[in-house]
């Protein structure tokens, strides 16, 4: 009995030990946050990121769970979840230092001096508590330098390397302030000291370099990184940064075996020598690595990005098509590769495609930005402006970091003239992005298009400091032309020319800084040269017909605009000037012929639309007409031409739903004469007199053109009000006797 007693206790112990089985909360939470941190060191950060979330469900009042998420969302760049995570874990533990020394280090990187101060206050509390913490007390010296008070940071961090002198995180954020004050020989000073403390810390012969490079000393910076990689060979910052230095020496050879070597380092480093290649100019070389790298690697979703983004560069698009197609042969549900697949469909105008498979991720992957971002395309591309800002937002709800969603969301309220909102937008970017090139040169140019000239000259004085990029050059360019100084923008146009001899718009800048001083035949030489030399520019070509359309020369223009169509025969912009002056000319038949063929290219062109029913209406085909303005009204609801037109030509066969267009018309461009007169017309047609001649009246009053005249003095007649209305027919008809025969319908 007893023997069986004691078997039965074993047995007992041991499913209690099994795992699975009757663990405690603590237990399974403990397993969840151990396979996070494993797949986080793997830098498998969305499968550590479900480790964390199942921990939290285990215990949501424990703060850890949280902390390695903002972790993981660190390691992810994804800043705004990261910092959600990081408060969540400071609220539920205010006492966990290592979620408030990252949370304080991300507030101390704003601008926002209350921020600042909120991220010493944490910091403050967390040493009052570890005295030794260094990594609270570095994060400490930035907050207070940041705050102005620069010799406490200096004292704090100098205190630090008398206790401990080998540690470089300190002797590094001592030298960043000491750069800051121009006072390079003191950060020199400093770091020297750090590689004297640890004589066999490659890091700290790297951070020495780094300030090399900083002073434009490649020499020195070059021999610091021979040291350090001779303390580590497989030092891979170091060793990118010397293949950096070799190449803009010119070193090209030397520059590829460093090359070579780092990318046998590690997967992060994998396809640096086929970047090499690729910049060097030796594409074909090049994409036969990008291509090994991706085949040997099926699943890697940058990989493939490489090899895609290669193969658009040279133009091979069928081939990018191919490159996707089988990775969703091999996964249909590839969300990466339907992704990347509905881009290029974009790229190529099958938006039906393109929309279909941006569905099919939202019906896996429902909080996808980059989704909502490419959906928001979809949109523009036909002109539904709206829908567009509708998925903008959301794909920015969604992953505030999407910078590409926020400009296109900015440029998408700078085209509704809402400028102020555009630019809250910007202001209102993750802090690394907001003082990036992409949102500062954004920003720029929608100060320039509203017309603040003082906020952007500040601006670009302060940037062009910086970095004289080439858009901020050419933002520089285009103020100097709004505030007269014709020579300063023919300075900044040249300046670019030079690097880039194609530059259309510094050609444009170029031109109009001659216009603007009255020489025209120095800019039409200009750009004629530029033409000239680049006939394979449908761009250049289509610059210079628009100038030739300027200065009233329709032969030069129509001259240019075929060269464009000849260098690219899907050139919307040279079609449509064609179309132009086609009309313009009286060929109306070769108008329309080009127009049809355009639309077989772009079916959603608003503009071409329009054209179209404009060239039908002229011709007489008012059915015809009426389905290209009823087609501009699926894309864009509330386009007043179309709404007008589309009102005009139904008046008489449905004047109901000509007056609800017209009304609609009248309703978002109320001071539009055109929209007053058909307006009025439609009310004519209806038998309602009274309201017809409010409206002609405000036509008339607003532009008094003799046909607008003559339907006023038509509708006094009806009125019964002989007197204006005879005067009003007269005047009309004096100016313009044809208008009894023209306008025969009113009669």
């Amino acid at each position: 009995m007893r023997l069986n007693f004691l078997r039965t206790l074993a047995v007992a112990a041991l499913l209690l030990a099994a795992p699975g089985c009757n663990r405690s909360p603590q237990a399974q939470e403990g397993n969840y946050l151990r396979r996070g941190s494993a797949l986080l060191q793997k830098k498998d950060y969305a499968r550590a990121l479900l480790e964390f979330k199942n921990a939290s469900a285990i215990a949501p009042r424990d703060a850890e769970p949280f902390y390695q998420s903002a972790l993981a969302y660190l390691q992810m760049g994804n800043l705004p979840y990261a910092i959600a995570a990081l408060k969540q874990a400071t609220v539920l533990n205010p006492k966990h230092e290592g979620a408030q020394v990252k949370l304080a280090a991300l507030m101390a990187t704003t601008r926002s001096a209350k921020l600042v101060e909120d991220a010493a206050e944490r910091l403050r509390m967390v040493l009052s508590a570890s005295p030794d913490d260094f990594d609270a007390s570095d994060v400490l010296a930035i907050a207070e330098w940041k705050l102005g008070k620069t010799s406490e940071a200096v004292d704090r961090l100098e205190a630090t390397l008398r206790r401990l002198p080998d540690r470089l995180q300190s002797s590094v954020e001592l030298a960043r302030i000491e750069i800051a004050k121009n006072n390079f020989a003191a950060a020199e000073r400093a770091l020297k000291q750090a590689v004297t403390a640890a004589p066999q810390s490659s890091m700290a012969e790297f951070a020495l370099a780094q300030l090399y490079v900083l002073e434009g000393s490649g020499v020195g910076a070059e021999a610091e990184l021979r040291k350090a990689l001779a303390l580590d060979s497989r030092n891979g910052t170091a060793l990118a940064s010397l293949a950096g230095l070799q190449m803009a020496a010119g070193r090209l050879d030397e520059a590829e075996q460093s090359y070579r070597k780092l990318s046998g380092f590690s997967a992060e480093y994998n396809s640096v020598h086929a970047a090499f290649l690729f910049t060097t100019g030796q594409k074909e070389a090049a994409l036969a690595k990008f291509e090994k790298l991706a085949r040997e690697a099926p699943g890697d979703a940058d990989a493939r990005t490489r090899l895609i983004a290669a193969d658009l560069a040279v133009g091979r698009d069928d081939v990018a098509m191919r490159v996707v197609a089988a990775s969703l042969k091999r996964n249909p549900d590839d969300c990466e590769a339907l992704l990347q697949q509905s881009a290029l469909l974009l790229r190529r105008g099958q938006m039906e495609k393109a929309t279909e498979d941006l569905k099919r991720v939202l019906h896996f992957k429902s909080d996808s930005g980059e989704a909502h971002f490419l959906l928001a395309r979809v949109y523009g591309a036909a002109g539904q402006m709206l829908n567009a800002r509708q998925e903008l937002n959301e794909a920015l709800r969604l992953d505030p970091t999407l910078l590409v969603a926020r400009i296109a969301l900015a440029r998408n309220l700078m085209d509704s003239k809402a400028s102020k909102a555009a630019l809250e937008l910007l202001n209102s970017a993750p802090e690394p992005q907001k003082n990036s090139v992409s949102v500062a040169t954004e920003r720029n140019w929608i100060l320039l298009a509203s017309g603040d000239t003082q906020t952007l000259r500040a601006e670009l004085s302060r940037e062009l400091q910086a970095r004289r990029t080439v858009e901020f050059v050419l933002q520089d360019g285009w103020l100097r032309l709004a505030e007269g100084d014709s020579a300063g923008a023919r300075a900044d146009a040249e300046e670019v020319l030079r690097q880039h001899p194609d530059h259309v718009p510094a050609l444009r800048i170029l031109a109009e800084s001659y216009a603007a001083q009255k020489e025209n035949a120095k800019a039409e030489e200009v750009l004629k040269a530029a033409a000239a030399a680049n006939p394979q520019s449908a761009q250049i070509q289509n610059l210079l017909g628009d100038w030739f359309q300027r200065t009233k020369n329709a032969a030069g223009a129509r001259k240019a605009f075929e060269a464009a169509v000849a260098a690219d025969p899907k050139s919307i912009e040279a079609a449509l000037a064609l179309a132009v002056l086609d009309i313009g000319e009286n060929h109306t038949e070769a108008a329309r012929r080009r127009l049809h063929d355009l639309l077989i290219i772009a079916p959603a062109n608003v503009d071409a639309l329009l054209m179209s029913g404009g060239v039908a209406m002229r011709a007489g085909g008012r059915q015809e007409a009426e389905k290209s303005y009823r087609a501009v009204l699926r894309i864009d609801e509330s386009n007043v031409m179309a709404l007008n037109n589309l009102a005009y030509l139904l008046v008489d066969s449905n004047p109901d739903e000509a007056l609800k267009l017209a009304t609609q018309a009248a309703t978002i461009a109320p001071d539009n004469a055109t929209v007053q007169d058909t307006l009025g017309w439609v009310f004519y047609r209806k038998g309602m007199f009274r309201s017809a001649v409010q409206y002609l009246e405000m036509a008339v009053k607003k532009e008094p053109t003799p046909r607008r005249q003559f339907h006023l003095g038509l509708t006094y007649l009806k009125c019964g009000d002989r007197d204006r209305g005879e005067r009003t027919m007269e005047l009309a008809l004096r100016q313009d006797p044809n208008l009894l025969k023209a306008e025969d319908t009113w009669r």
